[in-house]
């Protein structure tokens, strides 16, 4: 299934004829308060910080690698580089990782794998990283210096973001995505959210991830809007910032993945929002993981009192290599939900509707492809399944990317990709399952981490230190569910609920210590890296339940 064309709008309208009534607002270290800086002074500074980049020794076809959190600085660097012809590419500062070594590597790899020019980023991290960047033979560059530069001329370049995967299941990988792909991508979205000059749109996802840099800044600055800014780990202490901005009767949009709403419900009481008005909410995509109907009811429930709509919410499927987004629910009406049985999900068979009283699994709707895109459901074979019928994602249409940037050269798409994700469609809705990664066959059917990890969640104590994963172990499919920070005696509990919702799977249950569960800098859960970490017993901590009697019975 497919959507029309788009019409495609320049990405640097707003450099020629830039609004001083609009601009970027970057959350503060003080609560409430946030810095503007209006479009036409973002203007100058774009253009200063491209002169700063080709005395640096940029090029046309370089790429520049972006360390910084959000800032006006990122924004003007961002820009230079596409005005230049050389392509940009966004990573996490140091602080989004724990590990300083396995950050020091990370971004080690990406620098030899984009074959880097400069690292632009800010004086105190380049103290940090300045012998790494040398080393690889790429040029450090940090503040923009604050003097009048003339306008030059844009020269966009072939490729016009190389966006790094979240690296869930394995190494983050390189996208190269062309600069039609990106404004075909922004167009795209444009049409989908009727974006407007005068609409707010207000982020908290950083800009390494795709849908903090395409859906949340480019997007809007396509269109000339206001952009508020803040860091994840604002967010973090104080989702009710977030909500406040939302809440200012202004004509408003956000984007964020599920556990973006699930932290506002378990942080923010009614109190907090006492007074605020979302009436004007015009949008909250929720995407990047697969989409739990119970966050999005705890959420309206929370924020209905506050005249948040339910056709507010949009679920979304998309991913890095679409550049972004590839299905969304419409504007103008609530998106689905549908329950279906588990023992149905078997590839190139029809998924059947759960029967009243029997196990189901509860999936919400990600809607139809947006203009300019493509979907497909495939069997094994790569064949094309009809509706209703379980089977592999495959993608295509106009921000595809064209390919990944690997340790052993470039990989083309060639105008599809099969993006590893397993769904189904029905009545032109795009329901999604879940990864064919993180995942077993039990009985001829699909079972997934999440639906595990529901059910755990559902009984622990702590439902967000605990997570599920499954694979192969001692020849048998189990559940591995860790909790951190203690479990009490809440073990056999936490065992039975995956026990009963997983058709039989072995079930195990670890305490483990905190600092166990791994997620990528935007916060997707690394069940694969974590997987092999308990398989080679590496995890730490201790097992407390085990479905399987023999090994239980050694237990006691």
């Amino acid at each position: 299934m497919s959507a029309g064309r788009i019409e495609v709008v320049s990405l640097f309208a707003w450099l020629t004829d830039p609004p001083d009534d609009r601009g970027i607002h970057i959350a503060s270290a003080t609560i409430d308060e946030w810095d503007f800086t209006p479009y036409p002074r973002l203007a100058e500074l774009t253009w200063a910080a491209a002169r700063r980049l080709r005395q640096a020794g940029v090029e046309r076809g370089d790429v520049v690698v972006l360390v910084r959190w959000a800032s006006v600085e990122f924004v003007a660097d961002f820009f230079a580089t596409l005005v230049l012809g050389a392509t940009p590419t966004a990573v996490a500062p140091p602080r989004a990782f724990r590990d300083r070594a396995a950050y020091t590597a990370h971004l080690e790899r990406i620098i030899r794998l984009v074959g880097a020019r400069v690292l632009s980023t800010s004086a105190d991290v380049a103290a940090q990283l300045a012998s790494l960047a040398h080393a690889q033979g790429c040029a450090v560059v940090t503040e923009i210096a604050d003097e009048p530069v003339a306008a030059g001329t844009v020269t966009p370049p072939e490729v016009g973001l190389i966006q790094f995967s979240s690296g869930s299941t394995s190494a983050p990988k390189g996208i190269r995505i062309s600069f039609e792909a990106l404004q075909g991508q922004l167009s795209t979205l444009s049409q989908w959210m009727q974006l407007t000059p005068r609409d707010r749109h207000v982020s908290w996802m950083p800009l390494h991830h795709d849908m903090g840099l395409v859906g949340q800044l480019l997007a809007p600055m396509n269109r000339t809007a206001d952009v508020w800014l803040m860091r994840p780990d604002q967010f973090v202490r104080s989702p009710s910032r977030w909500l406040r901005r939302l809440g200012e009767g202004v004509p408003t949009g956000a984007v964020t993945p599920p556990f973006g709403l699930a932290h506002v419900v378990r942080r923010v009481r009614p109190a907090d929002v006492a007074g605020l008005d979302l009436s004007n909410l015009r949008f909250v995509i929720v995407g990047a993981e697969r989409i739990e109907d119970s966050v999005l009811e705890a959420f309206l429930r929370l924020l209905e009192p506050c005249g948040l709509r339910r056709e507010v919410l949009l679920p979304s499927y998309g991913l890095a290599e679409a550049t972004l987004a590839v299905t969304g629910t419409s504007m103008h009406g609530a998106y689905p939900v549908l329950d279906v049985d588990p023992a149905s999900l078997v590839i190139g068979e029809r998924v059947a509707s759960a029967m009243p009283d029997s196990r189901r699994l509860r999936l919400v709707g990600c809607g139809t492809p947006l203009s300019g895109m493509s979907v497909r459901v495939v069997d094994d074979d790569g064949h094309t399944v009809g509706d209703d019928m379980f089977g592999e994602i495959e993608i295509g249409g106009v921000s595809l990317a064209d390919g990944y940037i690997g340790e052993d050269g470039a990989e083309d798409f060639a105008g599809t990709l099969r993006t590893g994700d397993a769904g189904f469609v029905r009545d032109g809705q795009l329901y999604v399952v879940g990864r064919l990664g993180e995942s077993v066959k039990q009985f001829g059917a699909w079972l997934f981490a999440e639906d595990a990890e529901r059910c755990a969640r559902n009984v622990a104590n702590s439902p967000q230190r605990t997570v599920a994963l499954l694979g192969v172990l001692e020849g048998r499919n189990t559940a591995a569910v860790l909790v951190e920070g203690g479990i009490g005696d809440a073990a056999p509990a936490i065992g039975q609920a995956v026990v009963e919702g997983t058709d039989g799977l072995r079930v195990q249950v670890y305490a483990v210590p905190p600092g166990t569960i791994i997620r990528t800098t935007s916060g997707k859960l690394k069940r694969q890296e974590m997987w092999l970490r308990l398989i080679r017993g590496e995890m730490g901590g201790s097992m407390k339940w085990d479905s399987d009697p023999v090994t239980e019975e050694m237990l006691s």
